[in-house]
């Protein structure tokens, strides 16, 4: 799916478009005349053309996200869109064509083309590109192409001491948070971005009033990179030791090409139709690893072991990437009308998911050889619905849907050897595990019911039961994989709508839903040596590890209550207003993880038409998010050092909150100058906070303000938020019955801050992490733009 900003950027004087231009702005493409007209479009092509230029003030990636104006420079953007054809002279048999662009000279362009014989055949051609522009502030010093797999240091830059003796010493020499002046000069920045191209071509042929088929291809290729965070392997030694899990922060390359195929067969009658179809999607990665370097190691002395400046070698490592992967899957949908009260729809659906990339032993199994050559990946995806509708009177309609999703993970299990990378790669540090192939399956069924009361007022009353199974099939050793085999859930839906008056409307809800989740304290999970998961043992891992009484939310017991109501009133014929809220809670069955939630919402909007060809519109909203959980302090048993398999007494809670408030005011001026010129501005305000709170009644030193409680391990975070002013000035002037000239304006700034990115800066990180100064988004833009709109 093509995903646009449609937010428009440019500068002042230099009146040059990077961007969706017309997009931001909202041009009309035709004249607002019987050109315009759906049913004279019918008879007659309208064909359009326009230019535009314009400008961004300065540059960022986040204000150019997918829009493409991440850029500072001038350009021209461009749209087009030409139809032709004997079939608009009304030729029977006819043919219609169109050729279109849109958003050309961005990074976000599209260009098609159809040709069809209208009732009987049809062919399109079609390319589109997008650009995601990540960051614009990541900083590395390792060498190579975003969107290459191999990347290296300078042999200048030299070690750094990563030892846990100087983790929490600010200036020791060789520590990463203690760059020397050359390692820091090694530091650059990336662009990091990707980029996608689609090309695609369909096709379509009528048989007859019965029969047609379809077919559509699509190829996809994505380059550029994702940022991804590495870590070294311990105890590896060389020119020194290499510090275990020293981190650093990579460009993951995109190197991806994916196929997709479509053919559906399609058969109407008289009471039902009928498609059979089937879907191919081809995945490729064009690598199978990304390698890098490291320079960090675990030496006593708190100095490096080869200097910066010296010609230095380095731990090197690799990760692999996403595998190459085939899906496949066969399509049957219809319907049948039984009478005019009485109708029947459903599908069916059976896919197959492979993937069978070779492994890379020295990757994943410290040279040993695994038990298989690859994973030889399946799972088996079913799907089938079906709904009966019934006008069983003049005022009610019943309604009976279910609904089967089955995912069959029948990948086979095996035992492999594995390497901690917190541990020297060695027999004695080595673990056996074995992979636990997911599967689970849900079905729903719904009853509903639509009443009209009386005109003007109608209620819709439904229920829902839904059930979901987890498992895995043959698991290696009968190692178990979920900690919760299976839920239920039923839910009840109310809604109401009322006409009060002619000016007047109202409506009301109210949701209940209550899941019961069986969940199993005593799960072994499957982490460490598989022979040694044994209740009470030295390497037991009693409910994944976790305290008993702890349940991870998706699978807790849960019951949720929703009530939302609005009302709209028309005060005149000039003053319309809108108002309507939300509020929801969800409380858990759960001794320790979230406790419960809560969200409220209340939207408020207002539209003033003070003339005929004058308006102006205002709204506001605040939405607040909370969420409680609780959990537990370290506790051991007395004998094996494991986690207690007991509700811990020395608990903490923590607790998150969102909270979101917008305003927005905007307004259009039409029949300036004569009837030629429209001006429309809008000028929009919005603040995003979310803060977390943890408070640990067993630490004394939570009230300190001292060294000691320097780890943030309680109290408050400080807050993570975004504000964004932006406002939008455009100008339409209709220069004659086919030309039209567009000026617009544009100023946007966001101010953000978010301490996640204090542990990425320079002199801040941990001992063994590398520094990317990547910093949280801020800028402020202005833009300018002009086009001139040609229709015929």
């Amino acid at each position: 799916m093509k995903i646009r900003n449609e937010k428009m950027k440019f500068n002042a004087l230099t009146l040059a478009v990077q961007g969706s231009l017309l997009l931001m702005f909202a041009v009309p493409v035709y004249a607002a005349d019987e050109v315009n007209d759906e049913v004279a479009a019918l008879k007659r092509p309208i064909n359009s053309v326009e230019i535009g230029v314009g400008n961004v003030s300065q540059q960022s990636a986040k204000f150019g996200e997918y829009s493409g104006l991440n850029t500072a420079n001038a350009g021209v953007v461009g749209n087009f869109d030409l139809r032709g054809g004997n079939a608009y002279e009304g030729v029977a048999g006819g043919t219609r064509w169109n050729i279109n662009g849109r958003d050309l000279g961005t990074t976000s362009r599209s260009l098609g083309g159809s040709l069809s014989n209208q009732g009987k055949w049809d062919l399109s051609i079609g390319y589109d590109e997008l650009r995601h522009n990540i960051t614009d502030t990541y900083q590395t010093p390792q060498q190579g192409a975003m969107g290459g797999n191999v990347f290296t240091l300078p042999a200048t830059f030299g070690t750094v001491n990563g030892n846990p003796a100087n983790m929490n010493l600010p200036g020791v020499t060789g520590s990463t948070r203690v760059l020397t002046p050359i390692q820091q000069a090694a530091f650059h920045t990336e662009k990091v971005g990707t980029t996608r191209k689609n090309t695609s071509f369909a096709a379509a042929y009528t048989f007859n009033e019965q029969w047609s088929v379809n077919f559509d291809y699509n190829h996809l290729n994505q380059t550029g990179a994702k940022l991804i965070a590495g870590a070294s392997q311990a105890g590896v030694t060389g020119l020194s030791t290499w510090r275990a899990e020293a981190v650093s922060v990579l460009m993951n390359p995109t190197n991806y090409k994916t196929d997709n195929f479509n053919l559906a067969l399609n058969w109407l009658g008289d009471s039902g139709h009928l498609t059979g179809a089937y879907y191919g999607s081809l995945f490729r990665d064009g690598y199978n690893s990304l390698s890098w370097q490291n320079p960090v190691t675990n030496n006593a002395a708190s100095v490096s072991t080869c200097a910066s400046g010296g010609a230095c070698t380095y731990q090197s490592l690799s990760m692999s990437t996403a595998p190459s992967n085939e899906f496949h899957q066969i399509n049957l949908t219809g319907g049948y009308v039984f009478s005019p009260a009485t109708k029947l729809a459903g599908g069916f659906s059976y896919g197959r998911n492979t993937q069978n990339d070779s492994y890379s032993s020295a990757l994943m199994f410290g040279g040993a050889l695994p038990p298989q050559a690859s994973l030889n990946g399946l799972v088996v995806t079913t799907h089938a619905d079906l709904k009966l509708t019934n006008q069983t009177t003049k005022d009610l309609t019943l309604s009976a849907a279910f609904k089967y999703n089955d995912r069959d993970n029948r990948t086979a299990s095996n035992t492999y050897l594995y390497q901690s990378i917190n541990l020297a790669p060695n027999a004695a540090t080595s673990y056996t595990g074995v992979n636990t192939p997911y599967s689970n399956r849900k079905t729903q069924l719904e009853l509903a019911a639509d009443y009209r009361i009386a005109k003007g007022q109608n209620l819709r009353v439904a229920y829902e039961r839904e059930d979901i199974k987890r498992g895995c099939n043959n698991v290696v050793g009968g190692a178990q994989c979920v900690a919760s085999p299976s839920s239920t859930e039923d839910k009840l839906a109310l809604a109401y709508r009322m006409k009060a008056t002619d000016s007047v409307s109202l409506n009301a809800g109210y949701n209940y839903a209550n899941r019961k989740a069986v969940f199993d304290h005593n799960f072994l999970s499957n982490v460490g040596n598989r022979a040694s998961i044994l209740a009470g043992g030295a390497n037991s891992v009693l409910n994944g590890g976790d305290f008993v009484g702890f349940v991870a939310y998706p699978y807790a017991s849960r019951k949720q209550d929703m009530l939302k109501a609005g009302v709209n009133w028309q005060a005149s014929q000039k003053l319309d207003l809108g108002l309507n809220g939300r509020y929801s809670n969800d409380k858990y069955d759960a001794v320790l993880g979230v406790q419960d939630g809560q969200s409220v919402s209340i939207n408020l909007d207002a539209t003033y038409s003070y003339s005929e060809e004058s308006s102006v519109a205002a709204y506001a909203s605040w939405q607040n998010g909370r969420r409680n959980m609780r959990s537990g302090a370290n506790a051991t048993f007395a004998g094996n050092g494991v986690t207690a398999n007991v509700v811990p007494v020395n608990t903490y809670t923590n607790q998150l909150t969102d909270t979101s408030n917008a305003i927005g005011l905007n307004t259009k001026h039409t029949g300036l100058m004569g009837g030629k010129f429209e001006l429309l501005g809008d000028l929009s305000y919005s603040l995003d906070k979310s803060r977390y709170s943890t408070q640990v009644p067993a630490l004394l030193t939570c009230a300190s303000t001292s060294l000691a409680n320097s780890t943030l391990v309680c109290g408050d975070t400080p807050d993570i938020k975004t504000n964004v002013i932006t406002l939008k000035l455009t100008g339409n002037y209709q220069v004659n019955k086919t030309g039209k000239v567009t000026l617009g304006y544009l100023f946007q700034q966001m101010k953000s801050s978010d301490f996640f990115y204090n542990g990425e800066a320079f002199g801040f990180t941990s001992g063994r992490m590398m520094p990317t100064g990547m910093m949280s988004p801020n800028y402020a833009i202005h833009a300018v733009a002009a086009s001139y709109t040609l229709t015929f």
